[in-house]
This record gives structure tokens, sequence and C-alpha cells, in this order.
């Protein structure tokens, strides 16, 4: 089974053994498909509650009570990588290399960052220049995760952002 990680636990949450786990997911991703999560140290634990927040998400792990979670603090946690078949995820873009529609290389994705309203891309072109741009509808033709591969569309990147050829 591949695993993805979501995250980093970084604080408790309340008194019963709760904890804020640090992450990313997109607006539509479905938490409630996260029935198990894997700790780094591949320790399965059954998700008894789970909730977004506006920086992450806060769960509540079968058998982990106060004294427990805060062990769990500052450790990654990963979930089985078919529950995202299909998603594309901040931290997968991460490193992958963007191209155009035409097939044309422009450069290496840097950061995801979301601001609410949209999320920003940041590629360093392989100019060197930095290039931003907002992940708005239909920029994204194709994201292959496996090959690190993110298609974009040219006419699209020429209305939302700075670039030039």
């Amino acid at each position: 089974m591949e695993k993805f990680c979501i995250g980093k636990a970084v604080k408790l949450h309340g008194y019963l053994g709760e904890f804020k786990i640090s992450t990313s997911f997109d607006k539509d991703f479905d938490i409630k498909k996260i029935t198990v999560l894997f700790d780094e140290e591949n320790r399965e634990f059954n998700v008894k509650r789970i909730f977004k927040t506006t920086d992450g998400i806060v769960v509540s792990l079968d058998g982990v009570g106060l004294e427990n979670a805060k062990t769990m603090i500052n450790k990654w946690f990963f979930i089985d990588r078919m529950l995202i078949s299909g998603k594309i995820l901040f931290e997968d873009l991460k490193h992958s290399d963007v191209y155009l529609d035409n097939g044309e290389l422009i450069g290496k994705v840097t950061d995801v960052q979301d601001f609410g309203s949209a999320e920003v891309i940041s590629v360093i072109q392989t100019s060197g220049k930095e290039l931003m741009f907002p992940n708005v509808s239909g920029i994204i033709i194709s994201f292959d995760y496996i090959t690190k591969k993110l298609t974009i569309n040219r006419q699209k990147l020429l209305e939302v952002s700075d670039y030039e050829n």
C-alpha cells in the first residue's frame, strides 16, 4: 500500500485526546473518507472522529487518550494514497515539472499556497525567473502524480499571470 503524508500533528485539541494535524487538503476532499491513519512509525490507528479547521484537521483515534495524544505531537501522519486517487493535492504538486499544453517545459513547482479565494502556484522557470499564478478553473489540464508532470493551459496562464515565453 502506498501512503501519502497528510501533515504533522501540531497541538492538542481539548482534553479528550484529540489533536490537530496541520495539513492542506483541497476544499473538495471529503475527509470523512479517512478511517485509518498511520504514524511515521507505520502504526495503524482507527479514526473515531475527524473534522476540518481553517488550517488543518482535528482527529480522535481509537485507543488514544490525552497522555498518548501528547506523544503524537510533532509526528507525521499518513493515509492510504488510494483515498485520494484522482485528486490533486498541494503536496503532490510541489517539485513537479510544469509543461504548457504544447509540450514546452516551463519550470518546476516550488510552492503552493492557499489564500482562501484561490491557491497560488509558484514556479521557478527554466530561465530562473519566478512565476506565480492562481489555480483558476481550467488552468490545470492534467497532473500525473507518479511522474510529477503538471500540464497547464497556456492561454489561461497568459490571462492570469505575467508569463512571457
